[in-house]
């Protein structure tokens, strides 16, 4: 059974007694700690200049070393409240060690170098009792000395840290602010993954350096193009300037997210990097779109390591908050009308038909067949007048690369391929003819290849010329249709 205290008016009454007189004789001490200072400690007003805090500290007990333990911890105190370091010197080792210092300081008068120096101080002994008065000037550049010092203690041999900030300072005095944040982003993401008491807070100050230095970097967007075409090159480019105060800003990463075309020619989702010139400008040409509609273009700061070390920091529960705002103000969202035009380009047909064995005959009734369907269907297409071999004789590069140099005039786009005889067989008393190919459409003058299609086609006749003839009309009739579907 638990035993009940009742506590007595008369115990009651001790206990108060003993607090008043506890309380009585600290106001006491404090007060005489007050009567006891000198001149100079009670005229001293705290102050700050350009370069510097001027603070007072009082501390008393019963021996110089309590007395100096005592003045060691406000100062350190105070020397946390004016740097803004408290976030930083969170383990007690590293306070202890701080605190080591100071209190040498106070002990004898040797200033910890950048970070605070003694102005004066004064010992009073009044009988048992030791009473301090000392003033200090605490520097305003403390907080990168303390911050440096705490990193030599922890990672004074790391040389991965050690390269990431080298680095970053180095772009910093090139004055390439972006490369010099996103390096000190890799530097807190390192230290984000380490376990050591230091590693949040200093991964967390590095990202307010980085922020810092990502305010200095401007961008605007100058130029978008106002419309395109399908499976047309967009002539006029995207233009973003990126600047600081120094002037343009070269070096500046940024992702392009767009809707382009596949390589099997279907639409799809792309990204792309770019960096800005030395002359701050970033130029994004969008490729070729194989579909009419809306195309959306969105242009978003930093590169794709930018972004990992971002998303790393956030999930380790750490504050990107500030660069998260500089990346949205700067992200810039485009949207591109896009028509077709398909009807109205000047088209070339060029086609090699071979035989079973691969042998060039010479027949054109594919191309034909193509260039008919695509003028009933309103293209503006003619065959070319070019010997079908060449598409063969040197490879296709050199094909396209000559096409390119004696048609760029003449013909926007050209069809181009080989079909050939896949199989021939008697049938009773006619014949019967599979043929088959593939074709691709490019553009002249870029060389960018829009479409690739295959396609087969069977047809019988009385005749094995005319079911030769016939298959390969049908074969590029089909092709015109595959055509029209894929190029609108």
């Amino acid at each position: 059974m638990r035993k009940k205290v009742i506590y007595t008016f008369s115990r009651f009454a001790v206990i108060i007694i003993v607090l008043i007189s506890l309380l009585v004789a600290s106001c006491a001490t404090g007060a005489k700690g007050e009567r006891l200072a000198p001149d100079w400690f009670q005229d001293l007003e705290e102050s700050e200049d350009d370069s510097s805090w001027l603070i007072k500290i009082a501390a008393f007990g019963n021996s110089e070393d309590s007395v100096n333990k005592k003045a060691a911890d406000e100062l350190f105190d105070r020397i946390m409240e004016l740097t803004g370091q408290d976030n930083v010197f969170t383990a007690s080792e590293d306070q202890e060690w701080l605190k080591e210092m100071l209190s040498a300081l106070i002990e004898t008068e040797e200033d910890v170098e950048e970070i605070v120096s003694l102005h004066k101080e004064e010992w009073v002994i009044d009988g048992d009792e030791v009473y301090y008065y000392g003033a200090f000037r605490v520097q305003k550049g403390a907080d990168e000395v303390l911050k440096t010092a705490l990193m030599d203690r922890y990672y004074g041999e790391d040389e991965t840290l050690n390269s990431y900030l080298a680095a970053s300072e180095a772009y910093k005095e090139a004055g390439k602010y972006y490369l010099a944040a996103e390096t000190l982003l890799d530097a807190a993401a390192y230290l984000s993954e380490l376990s050591d008491p230091l590693s949040d807070s200093l991964a967390q100050s590095y990202i307010s350096d980085a922020a810092a230095l990502l305010s200095l970097v401007k961008v605007e967007g100058r130029q978008a193009p106002e419309q395109a075409y399908t499976n047309t090159m967009v002539t006029d480019p995207y233009l973003l300037f990126s600047s600081s105060d120094e002037g343009p800003a070269s070096e500046v990463e940024y992702l392009v997210a767009y809707e382009g075309k596949k390589r099997d020619g279907s639409p799809g989702q792309f990204e792309r990097r770019l960096v800005s010139d030395i002359e701050g400008v970033i130029e994004f040409y969008h490729p070729f779109i194989p579909f009419t509609g809306d195309a959306d273009v969105r242009f978003t700061p930093g590169s794709r390591d930018f972004h990992s070390s971002l998303q790393l920091l956030q999930q380790s529960g750490l504050d990107v908050s500030v660069i998260k705002e500089w990346v949205s103000a700067y992200s810039f969202d485009y949207t591109l009308p896009v028509d077709s035009l398909s009807r109205e380009l000047k088209m070339g047909v060029v086609i090699l038909h071979t035989d079973i064995t691969g042998a060039a005959l010479n027949n054109g009734e594919a191309a034909t067949g193509i260039t008919e369907t695509l003028v009933q269907n309103g293209y503006n297409i003619d065959v070319l007048n070019l010997d079908p071999l060449e598409i063969r004789r040197e490879g296709e590069s050199a094909f396209l690369r000559d096409l390119k140099a004696l048609y760029k005039e003449d013909y926007i786009r050209v069809v181009y391929g080989t079909v050939e005889i896949q199989d021939f067989e008697a049938v009773s008393d006619s014949y019967r003819v599979k043929t088959g190919g593939s074709l691709s459409v490019v553009d002249v003058d870029s060389g960018e290849l829009l479409v690739s299609l295959e396609q087969e086609k069977s047809v019988e006749s009385r005749s094995n010329t005319l079911a030769v003839s016939a298959s390969f009309r049908e074969l590029g009739k089909a092709f015109a249709l595959e055509l029209i579907e894929s190029l609108e």
